[in-house]
């Protein structure tokens, strides 16, 4: 008799320890699909070279070109200096979709060189880049902001004679047609 008992917790216990594992595969499954669906959002990624620690500003605009920009529509990011290329993320807020972009290379004056490596748009699983110089394919610079070396995309931030400091690029039509490419 107690062989039977055995027999049978034995049996059991095998038959709920293989549901639980089951219950937890299928747990794990969804997991990824949940963390998909939540960044979903419009997102820009600038890997840059910035060897002083700034924030860099990002102002969105969802209708024509918008001058000025409003400070409402736009998202800031905390860099940190580092020798190495880093990648500074915009998430931009739930069911945004900008149409023009203008992009402020920081606030710190004592900012100089900056090495621009890349440009990604992502929305859902579609991206777009530009690569080192073609970021100047679709952005164009204010007068705080020099073009060292176009070839290696290094720009120097600096003050316009009037004592003006705000370093900032902004986007092209070019730009523009990117993102209704993936946007679509």
């Amino acid at each position: 008799m107690k062989t039977k008992l055995f027999f049978a917790s034995l049996i059991l216990l095998v038959a709920f320890t293989s549901c639980k594992k089951e219950a937890n595969q299928k747990q794990d499954e969804v997991k990824p699909a949940e963390v998909e669906t939540k960044n979903n959002n419009f997102q820009v990624t600038l890997t840059v070279t910035v060897k002083t620690d700034d924030h860099f500003q990002l102002y969105y605009s969802q209708d024509a070109y918008e001058v000025p920009y409003k400070e409402e529509n736009s998202v800031w990011t905390e860099v940190k200096a580092n020798e190495n290329p880093q990648d500074i993320v915009f998430n931009l807020p739930e069911d945004v979709i900008p149409n023009y972009i203008r992009i402020d290379f920081g606030t710190n004056e004592e900012q100089k060189e900056i090495i621009i490596k890349n440009f990604k748009m992502k929305y859902y699983s579609k991206s777009f880049e530009a690569k080192d110089s073609l970021f100047f394919n679709y952005f164009i610079p204010n007068d705080c902001v020099k073009i060292v070396d176009k070839k290696n995309s290094i720009i120097q931030n600096f003050k316009t004679k009037e004592g003006k400091y705000d370093p900032l690029f902004y986007s092209e039509k070019a730009l523009y047609d990117q993102i209704q490419l993936i946007v679509k």
